[in-house]
């Protein structure tokens, strides 16, 4: 038998893995989005959540208190979760990544975290860390930089940053919800939730013929992909992560998004990066590191000296 000490080591380098891994693949959601260009954006998207939702509402029945039974307040909450946090947010990335180069939009996505750090304390009407502020500098320094040198359109950087904006509302709607039926319900119900929404949204604006759209072998790896590995694996994986390590700790892994969005985008031959790029891309991933990391160990040190 494993001493404990050992065993809460092991777990706590399984929770960094999987936080790794998890956001990993969130970044490389934006290069396999591009892949869908010709698509029906709407039609795709429900067709992913339609089979990822059902995925997740078999794990769901296979907890050991099941199902449960939704007040009202908690279903319209679950209802504006699903159309901000995914059906917003997942259509806003597909089409930012085809209006800009999947590096910058994952450079965006990974600011999620810092803009949360700051956004909690300022709803709080407290000031937000100096490592935090620090942090956030860099990031839209490099995030600038990137965009800057004809790595997208206008339109391709406001879409990121809507996506990024619909990621930073999933998190703050998502908080009450999780403390009251769990992350694994919380997710799956808003999974299925927006799947109804983007099935209603499709037949309405693109008409009933988007389902009859056959897709190409390239387009249907693709919706496979972001099935699969982002909104089934990816999700798996980041509630893995969050009891063995913390949720501030594994915010410090959003460093990985970005990465995980330029080598996909590589792979896949959508991203050119410049020089200019890999500059932007090295300042994002110091200012989450440094922000984030930094902010978390002067905190520590306060409560220690607090005597918490």
């Amino acid at each position: 038998m494993a001493p404990v000490g050992a065993r809460a080591v092991s777990e706590r380098m399984v929770g960094q893995l999987a936080a790794a891994a998890a956001l990993f693949l969130i970044g490389t959601s934006a290069p396999a989005a591009a892949r869908l260009e010709d698509y029906p954006l709407l039609g795709g998207q429900a067709l992913r959540f339609v089979v990822a939702g059902a995925v997740l509402l078999l794990w769901v029945r296979r907890l050991p208190d099941g199902p449960v039974r939704l007040s009202p307040g908690t279903m319209a909450r679950t209802v504006l979760l699903a159309l901000v946090g995914i059906a917003g947010f997942n259509v806003l990335l597909v089409a930012a990544s085809h209006r800009a180069d999947p590096a910058l939009v994952g450079m965006m996505l990974g600011a999620a975290p810092l803009a949360l750090a700051v956004l909690d304390p300022v709803l709080r009407r407290r000031r937000p860390g100096a490592f935090v502020v620090l942090g956030c500098a860099l990031v839209t320094v490099g995030t600038a930089l990137g965009a800057g040198f004809g790595t997208a359109t206008a339109l391709g950087v406001g879409l990121g940053l809507g996506a990024l904006v619909c990621e930073v509302a999933f998190a703050l709607l998502a908080v009450p919800l999780i403390d009251r039926i769990g992350t694994v319900r919380t997710t799956a119900y808003a999974v299925s939730a927006a799947a109804l929404q983007l099935v209603l949204a499709a037949l309405i604006v693109e008409g009933p013929g988007t389902y009859l759209h056959v897709p190409t072998p390239d387009e249907l790896a693709g919706l496979a992909y972001m099935t699969v590995g982002i909104a089934v694996l990816a999700n798996l994986l980041w509630y893995a992560a969050l009891p063995r390590i913390g949720a501030d700790h594994a915010a410090l892994f959003y460093a990985c998004t970005p990465v995980g969005a330029l080598l996909a985008g590589l792979l896949l031959g959508e991203s050119r990066p410049t020089t200019a790029t890999m500059v932007g891309l090295c300042l994002v991933i110091l200012g989450l590191l440094l922000g984030l990391g930094l902010d978390r160990a002067q905190r520590r040190r306060a409560r220690v000296s607090s005597g918490d």
